[in-house]
């Protein structure tokens, strides 16, 4: 009986010491799990900062070639107009007679 009882003691002393490894084996896991997660949404958050920085970069990029082709147009107009020996009309010097653009008079 004695033996037994020895027996069952060392079972219950081997399945507490199996508890405590699996409870510490668990908490681990849990907190590998929460440091992987919360290191994911921070690549998340990261990449989604980064892509918004791309998208306002482009849009920058598209009203940079949009005011260089108006330069562009410009320069050309004048080269255009130098050639043809055109004089740039001073905008001082125009009276507008009504309330219309298109009814003008010079100085």
């Amino acid at each position: 009986m004695l033996k037994t009882k020895t027996k069952i003691m060392n079972i219950w002393q081997f399945a507490k010491r199996g508890n405590t490894f699996m409870v510490v084996g668990l908490v681990l896991l849990l907190m590998t799990m929460l440091v992987s997660t919360n290191y994911a949404n921070s690549q998340s958050l990261e990449r989604n900062e980064l892509s918004k920085n791309v998208q306002i970069a482009e849009d920058d990029l598209r009203l940079f070639n949009a005011e260089v082709s108006r330069l562009q147009a410009t320069e050309r107009l004048e080269q255009e107009s130098q050639r043809l020996n055109l004089v740039k009309i001073q905008t001082n010097d125009i009276y507008y007679l009504s309330g219309d653009d298109d009814l003008v008079a010079l100085k």
